[in-house]
């Protein structure tokens, strides 16, 4: 009876322990990281320098804590750079570009708001302000 005993608590032990195990791990493989990556050139326009300045103040302002844990990190790069070549490559950057980098599980999808940032960051900063928080939040899920 007692073996009995033993041998039931060490099962719920272990089961316990594994279940915590398993959704710890879950936990952390659900949770998307981004990139904000900004590519312009050496010589900007007032629209190019909107178009950076809106972001990074948006990101600061609405995402303190996923840029203090590194959920969500904003990266200027200049195209113009040697430094900026291996990127420039991997995602076919030409002009001024926004770029939003959703990594999960090793996985990588990009969403290029390019378009609408160039419709809005000067003329309209605070539609682009909020078409931008809701595209950073979708990729956050």
């Amino acid at each position: 009876m007692q073996k009995l005993m033993s041998f039931v608590v060490l099962v719920f032990l272990s089961t316990t322990y594994f279940s915590i195990t398993d959704a710890n791990a879950q936990k952390k493989a659900v949770t998307p990281s981004i990139e904000v990556m900004y590519f312009h050139g050496t010589n900007r326009c007032i629209t190019c320098n909107a178009v950076e300045s809106h972001a990074k103040t948006l990101l600061e302002e609405k995402y303190k804590n996923e840029i203090k844990n590194g959920t969500i990190k904003f990266v200027s790069y200049n195209i113009d750079e040697a430094t900026s070549k291996t990127l420039v490559e991997k995602y076919e950057i030409a002009f001024s570009t926004l770029l939003i980098v959703r990594k999960l599980d090793k996985k990588e999808s990009k969403t290029d708001f390019t378009n609408t940032a160039f419709q809005y960051a000067k003329n309209n900063p605070t539609k682009y302000k909020e078409l931008l928080k809701a595209e950073v939040d979708k990729n956050l899920k």
